[in-house]
C-alpha cells in the first residue's frame, strides 16, 4: 500500500474535477459570505497541510471549523495510514476476492451463486434454469466495474455465454437480489446499498457509522448518478437529513414522492447484528465497510470493503456535526490511536 506523499499529492492534483470544484466553491461562497478567491486559497492551504481534498473541504464545512475541530476529520492522507495500520494485507483477500468472500460469508448472502473457476458448463446451465435475472461479476472488480446484468430468457446458448464470461474474467455469477417493498416505495429502479462501518477492538466489532445511498431517478446503477444520502437508526427510521452531493435537503423523494418522515425499513437491527458477527470472523481486518441490501428475504450482504469511502460518513449536512470520522475511530481505539503515525 505504500506510496510517497509527493506522489499522492501529484495524483490528487491531476485528478481534480475543476467544474465540480467550482460548483462546490460557489455554494461555499454563497453560504459563508467569503470570496471565491479566498475559498480557493483556503482549499489549497488545507490540502497542503492536512491532505484535505476540495470535496472533503466542502462536505466537512472546513470554512467554518476551528483548527481543533478539523483535526477530528479523516482525510485521504490520514485514512490511508489508518487502514494500513488496522487492516492486515495478508487477510484482505478475504474481502477483495468476491469468490472467496461469498464462500466465507455464504450464511449472510441469502442468495445462490456459482463459481466459474470450478463450475462446469453443465453446472452453469443448471444454475440459470428457473431464474429470471443473474449478475456476472469480476471477482476482483471495484466500484461497480466488471458487473453485467443477464436476463436469462435472452440467453440462447449457455455454453457460449459461459465461455464469454470466463474470457471476460467474470467468474462469479449471482442470483439477483429482489429489493424489499420498504425501499421500492422510495425508488424501485435499483437495489439500494446501505454502508455500515465496523471497527474491531479487543475481541469485539463496533458499529461506528452508516450511510444509505438512494437514486434520485430511474437509473439502474447506484453510486454513479445524482444520489441521495441518509443514515438509519436501529429501528429503521431515518435519523439524519436526506441530502444530495451539494448539501441540498429533501423531505420527499423527487421521483416517487415518498415522504422521508414516513420511511421505516424492516430488518435494520438484524442487519446490524449480521455485520458485527461477520466482522468478528476476520479480526485481522479490523476496519470494514459492509454493503447491505434489504431484500424480500430480509437484509442480505452484498460485499465487504477494506478501503471504503469515508466522505459520506462525515458530511456535515447529514446531522450538523462539527466533529468527524477520525473522532469516531479514536473513540473506539482509545490510547491505541497513538500507535498510528498521522
Amino acid at each position: 500500500m505504500a506510496v510517497s506523499v509527493h506522489k499522492w499529492l501529484l495524483n490528487k492534483f491531476r485528478d481534480i474535477n475543476h467544474s465540480r470544484m467550482d460548483k462546490h466553491i460557489d455554494i461555499i461562497a454563497k453560504n459563508s459570505g467569503k470570496s471565491k478567491a479566498y475559498i480557493k486559497f483556503d482549499i489549497i492551504r488545507n490540502f497542503l497541510i492536512r491532505g484535505t481534498g476540495y470535496t472533503d473541504y466542502f462536505r466537512c464545512d472546513f470554512i467554518n471549523l476551528s483548527a481543533k475541530e478539523k483535526k477530528t476529520f479523516v482525510t485521504a492522507k490520514t485514512f490511508y495510514k489508518i487502514l494500513e495500520y488496522l487492516n492486515d494485507e495478508e487477510y484482505i483477500i478475504l474481502l477483495r476476492d468476491k469468490l472467496v468472500f461469498d464462500e466465507l460469508f455464504k450464511k449472510y448472502l441469502k442468495r445462490d451463486f456459482i463459481n466459474l473457476r470450478t463450475g462446469s458448463k453443465e453446472d452453469f446451465k443448471k444454475f440459470l434454469d428457473g431464474r429470471e435475472t443473474v449478475f456476472a461479476k469480476d471477482p476482483t472488480g471495484e466500484g461497480g466495474h466488471g458487473i453485467s446484468k443477464i436476463t436469462v430468457a435472452d440467453v440462447k446458448d449457455s455454453n457460449k455465454l459461459y465461455d464469454e464470461l470466463k474470457a471476460n474474467g467474470q467468474l462469479l455469477v449471482e442470483e439477483a437480489i429482489v429489493q424489499s417493498d420498504d425501499l421500492n416505495e422510495i425508488n424501485p429502479c435499483v437495489v439500494n446499498s446501505w454502508r455500515v462501518v465496523t471497527l474491531y477492538k479487543d475481541g469485539k466489532a463496533h458499529i461506528i457509522n452508516n450511510a444509505l445511498r438512494i437514486n434520485q431517478d430511474e437509473s439502474n446503477v447506484i453510486g454513479c448518478t445524482n444520489d441521495l444520502y441518509l443514515s438509519l437508526d436501529a429501528d429503521g427510521r431515518i435519523d439524519s437529513n436526506v441530502i444530495d452531493d451539494y448539501g441540498n435537503v429533501y423531505d420527499k423523494h423527487p421521483m416517487t414522492g415518498k415522504k422521508f418522515s414516513e420511511v421505516k425499513i424492516a430488518g435494520v437491527r438484524e442487519a446490524l447484528d449480521m455485520v458485527v458477527e461477520a466482522a468478528e470472523k476476520i479480526p485481522q481486518v479490523r476496519y470494514i465497510g459492509w454493503d447491505i441490501a434489504f431484500s424480500k428475504n430480509g437484509p442480505v450482504m452484498v460485499e465487504g470493503n477494506e478501503y471504503p469511502g469515508y466522505g459520506l460518513l462525515q458530511f456535515y449536512k447529514l446531522k450538523g456535526k462539527r466533529t468527524g470520522h477520525l473522532k469516531e475511530i479514536a473513540d473506539v481505539l482509545g490510547d491505541e490511536m497513538n500507535n498510528i503515525k498521522l
